[in-house]
């Protein structure tokens, strides 16, 4: 073999080595993959979906009612107050369980002049009776897609918002959770307004 067939064998054998080294190389970096799409949770669906979020992790106050740890929370004196004057609070000393959805008292802020204070007193129960569900404790780590009655016999909706990655009830996301002795409390960013009765 001469020289110059030589070098060229050894040439194409360290080209080839080098070809093979940048493969194993790139086989070995993380790739990005296309994120899964988990679909819109049907309205009708009660089938628990898979959340692809950190969860909502209750503190944990089960020495503590319902009531008392509503009370026990700032910023959310508001809709304590309407839960002690419309007499719901009275209805929720019992064993329960009780899921109650607390709005934060800048939530009501933001609600047009007049919505509640122009509220007739039937009304008004309504409205608190719309953000408790008696007789069911709802994990919304287990993403509770569907529609749920409420006190006040009015339907809830959960969902699962994939674009924030957040646990909703109507229009209103989850942003803490406590659970008490008789149930669950969820603060909420939103005030749940009941669906207006049908127009004759």
């Amino acid at each position: 073999m001469t020289n110059t067939t030589r070098t060229w064998v050894w040439g194409a054998v360290m080209v080839l080595a080098l070809i093979v080294g940048v493969w194993v190389w790139y086989m070995g970096q993380p790739k990005n993959i296309a994120p899964v799409s988990y679909g819109s949770p049907s309205a009708s669906s009660t089938a628990a979906l898979k959340s692809p979020t950190t969860p909502v992790v209750p503190e944990n106050r089960t020495s503590t009612g319902v009531v008392g740890v509503i009370d026990s929370l700032g910023n959310n004196s508001r809709f304590a107050g309407l839960l002690s004057s419309t007499g719901v609070s009275a209805s929720l000393a019992g064993k329960g369980p009780y899921t109650i959805f607390i709005p934060t008292d800048s939530s009501f802020a933001r609600l047009p002049t007049g919505t509640v204070n122009n509220l007739s007193a039937t009304e008004l129960k309504r409205l608190v009776q719309y953000h408790v569900i008696s007789g069911k404790m709802i994990d919304v780590n287990a993403q509770v897609a569907g529609t749920v009655p409420a006190l006040s016999k009015d339907t809830l909706n959960f969902s699962y918002e994939i674009d924030d990655k957040s646990a909703r009830v109507n229009s209103g996301t989850i942003i803490a959770a406590y659970k008490a002795s008789n149930g669950i409390v969820y603060v909420i960013n939103s005030v749940l307004l009941p669906p207006l009765p049908p127009q004759n």
